[in-house]
C-alpha cells in the first residue's frame, strides 16, 4: 500500500476562514405623510392610550405579564 504523502502533508495555504454575517444597516425610505386639517382632532390622545392600558392590565393581568415577558424577550433577541 502506498499512501499519497500530499495527504498528510500540511498545505502551503491555510484554509479559508468562515466569515461572520455582516449586518446591513436598514434603508429608510422618506414616506408622504397626510396632514391632518388645522381643526381635526387626533384620532387617540396620550392620555386616552394610557387610560386604555391600564384598564388592560387591571382587566386582564395575566395577559399584561405575558406580553411584558415577550416583548422583553424579542427586544433582547433584536439587540444580538
Amino acid at each position: 500500500m502506498n499512501d499519497d504523502s500530499e495527504l498528510f502533508e500540511p498545505e502551503s495555504t491555510p484554509a479559508p476562514k468562515r466569515k461572520t454575517r455582516t449586518r446591513r444597516a436598514a434603508v429608510v425610505v422618506a414616506e408622504a405623510v397626510a396632514e391632518l386639517p388645522a381643526e381635526a382632532e387626533p384620532p387617540a390622545t396620550f392620555d386616552d392610550l394610557r387610560a386604555a392600558g391600564e384598564r388592560f392590565v387591571r382587566e386582564r393581568p395575566f395577559a399584561a405579564l405575558a406580553l411584558a415577558v415577550g416583548m422583553g424577550y424579542l427586544i433582547g433577541r433584536f439587540k444580538r
